[in-house]
């Protein structure tokens, strides 16, 4: 019986030519405009506070005066970390924009009479996978010139032999270091526009099935299997399937245009990382999130005029506050923390965590997590719902 009425709604959803329009061309639509249009934006994107952990090896080395030297940064603010502290885990967590690291011996190195040349001995840094092109060389340069100056110093003071000043011009402090295979990746205009305008799309499912469960109503259609032993939840999970699909194949569609067809008319293509298989548990999570959204607005409207005006203002709204339309990260703190309570967003986030950051299933699990609670609590009201109009027992 449960595969007779999923077979129905393959066959109502394949007759409704203009909804499944809707559904691939308008994000297709989204992510060309709004990749293109904000492709500079994005790359020039500035950020007001500048944070950035440090870690001493030795924490006696932070107590000297050169160790304090080196956290004076006025356009830096310093956040000390223990050492062992794991520094990709943290540079995500904290939303820092990079990790130093003094190993242990530099400080004293830095305040004695030669130079360091191996890059094991030298400053570590450790830069954000977000962090703009622009801001590495701006934390560099500002990191830089603490060992710059207090090497001058010791210059100035005959600290430091002849032979040994020639070297200086020459000399390197800071040893850049790769958290991520591609240590020059930063954000886009098209990483975000294609996870975004795609979970956008995937909500908008609501509409075709309020649409389709109106009709139902309408037609009798309901009624009708109100007198066969059919489970109520028959009636909705039929309706999974078939949009499932739908989504699946608007995620791959989507992908596929930011990979190949972008580059093509001038803007920049995604690049997905070696965990690119996470995508597909990612793009479950947030269907199932936005089908048992619509099932409980297409059981609670009457209209398909409610149903487009509740479920479409609930989907912009949704994505106004979720990062959608305006990245989170240009957003003021207030803002970034209502963020966090549109379904949209944890999709959103999940996705950059695997585009941006070569996340792995622990890290993007929380946003799936969150997903999945909210689809289920979802699906139980659209099944109450459904259960007090009278149609199924």
């Amino acid at each position: 019986m449960l595969f007779s009425i999923i077979k129905k709604e393959f066959l109502l959803v394949g007759r409704d030519i203009h909804a499944l329009a809707v559904l691939f061309l308008m994000p297709m639509a989204f992510i060309f405009i709004m990749s293109l249009s904000l492709q500079n934006t994005f790359n020039n994107n500035s950020s007001k506070v500048i944070k950035v952990g440090f870690i001493f090896d030795n924490p006696n080395d932070q107590l000297t005066d050169a160790g304090k030297d080196l956290l004076t940064q006025s356009a830096l603010e310093a956040v000390m970390y223990t050492p062992g502290t794991k520094i990709k885990e943290t540079i995500t967590r904290d939303s820092l924009s990079a990790i130093v690291r003094i190993p242990e011996g530099y400080v004293l190195q830095l305040t004695g009479s030669s130079f360091t040349d191996k890059s094991d001995e030298l400053l570590q840094l450790y830069y954000s996978p977000t962090a703009p092109q622009y801001l590495r060389k701006l934390i560099y340069l500002l990191i830089n010139q603490k060992p710059v100056a207090i090497q001058l110093n010791n210059m100035m003071r005959g600290k430091i032999p002849a032979a040994e000043q020639e070297r200086f011009s020459h000399l390197k402090f800071i040893n850049e270091n790769a958290l991520y295979k591609n240590r020059a990746k930063q954000p886009s205009s098209v990483e975000q526009s294609v996870p975004a305008w795609l979970i956008f799309s995937m909500f908008f499912v609501l509409i075709p099935i309020s649409t389709t469960f109106i009709l139902e109503k309408q037609f009798g259609t309901l009624q009708r299997l109100k007198t066969m032993p059919i489970p109520s939840s028959y009636i909705l999970i039929g309706k999974f399937i078939p949009y499932m699909c739908i989504n699946i194949f608007q995620a791959l569609l989507m992908f596929l245009v930011g990979i190949y067809a972008l580059p093509l008319i001038g803007g920049e293509g995604i690049t997905l990382g070696a965990n690119a298989w996470l995508l597909l548990p990612m793009t479950f999570s947030v269907s199932i999130m936005a089908i048992s959204f619509a099932l409980f607005i297409a059981t609670v409207v009457k209209t398909t005029e409610q149903a487009t005006t509740i479920g479409g203002l609930g989907n912009v709204i949704l994505a106004a506050i979720g990062g959608i339309m305006v990245p989170t990260f240009v957003m003021p703190e207030m803002m970034q923390l209502l963020a966090q309570l549109s379904p949209m967003n944890w999709g959103l986030e999940g996705f950059l965590e695997i585009i941006l950051r070569e996340g792995d299933f622990s890290s993007i699990a929380p946003f799936m997590i969150k997903l999945l609670i909210c689809a289920v609590l979802f699906f139980n009201l659209a099944l109450l719902t459904y259960r007090r109009m009278g149609y199924q027992k």
